[in-house]
């Protein structure tokens, strides 16, 4: 089976509402092929899972889109696309910092801070995946963020230096290339076992918020489906779907 190059094709936007809205009407039209990559210097309308949105000042940061076709997957392993794209960008940000981490399902913190975000959107006929849409957002040069954001941190502010947006596109992408080879060779398990090496407080106590209560519990893994898997105190074991329940951090 031929891996198709993440990133062999980019197209460049100055604006555009959302990255992940554009690759797909071309896309749905056929106007591009596996692999292909929409990056726009601003989204009007970025979007994050659910009725989340994606702040990032113009021309400062990485906002793009990129497709995919894993028809070789069942429509039960879409959370593999999940896994592979976040330890991408694990992969890629661990050259600056060594306290990178993945908070379920796939934010991407350093220490208690987001630098990452991804939307991953699947196209399901039958159990087959046809198409998935990978929108990353990832904060780059910006320094000043809206107080509406709780916990929003840059390259820039971990580090103290400017970077070339190019530059590290192409580091992402190489990143994302590597592990997506994993998917294709169905070497699946390597991509379970370093998700929850480095899953964000793991083993730990953590407060929680369901739709009933605020309660302590430990993250012990996530289920091949995507659900988080939780203990309480009591040893009770819990399962929770995304948007069913939500850190308090």
């Amino acid at each position: 089976m031929n891996q198709p190059c993440i990133g062999q094709e980019i197209i460049n936007l100055l604006s555009t509402e959302s990255t992940n809205d554009y690759i797909k009407e071309l896309a749905d039209d056929q106007k591009i092929s596996e692999g292909s990559l929409v990056i726009a210097a601003e989204q009007s309308q970025g979007r994050g899972y659910g009725n989340n949105t994606w702040f990032a000042e113009s021309g400062k940061n990485l906002t793009f889109s990129f497709l995919l076709k894993p028809k070789y997957l069942k429509a039960e392993q879409q959370f593999l696309i999940s896994k592979m794209v976040s330890l991408s960008l694990l992969d890629y940000l661990k050259e600056y910092s060594n306290e990178v981490c993945i908070k379920w399902p796939n934010d991407i913190f350093i220490r208690n801070h987001k630098i990452a975000g991804i939307l991953i959107e699947n196209d399901l006929a039958g159990k087959k995946i046809i198409q998935t849409i990978v929108g990353i957002g990832i904060n780059i040069n910006q320094e000043e963020f809206p107080a509406s954001l709780p916990n929003p941190i840059s390259l820039a502010q971990l580090t103290q230096k400017k970077y070339s947006l190019k530059e590290e596109l192409n580091k992402i992408i190489s990143a994302l290339n590597r592990r997506y080879a994993y998917l294709v060779s169905k070497t699946n398990h390597k991509l379970n076992k370093e998700y929850h090496k480095y899953l964000f407080r793991k083993d730990q106590l953590t407060m929680f918020q369901d739709h009933n209560s605020i309660f302590q519990a430990k993250i012990k893994g996530v289920t091949d489906f995507g659900q988080i898997i939780l203990e309480t105190n009591d040893g009770k074991q819990l399962d929770y779907n995304f948007k069913e329940i939500e850190f308090i951090l």
